[in-house]
């Protein structure tokens, strides 16, 4: 997974996971919770105003019939 930052986001990319059931999306985590979904192979998370803060992103696929992937390699955000 790879990360871009900008001065109050952080735009995250992974390869597509494949599956013997279509994979239909992703489930984004920041500091093991998670914040939301993604249908493509990116997300953006707003960081707000918290500067001097250390975050630990991961991602997992899910497929149509709820099965969910191992989480992927953690990205760290320092901002």
């Amino acid at each position: 997974m790879t990360r871009t930052t900008s001065s109050a986001s952080v735009t995250l990319s992974w390869k597509a996971s494949s599956d013997n059931v279509a994979v239909a999306g992703y489930n984004i985590y920041r500091n093991g919770t998670k914040i939301g979904a993604s249908t493509s192979t990116s997300y953006s998370d707003s960081l707000g105003n918290a500067t001097g803060s250390i975050y630990s992103y991961t991602v997992k696929a899910f497929d149509a019939v709820g099965n969910i992937s191992t989480a992927s390699n953690e990205a760290l955000v320092v901002y």
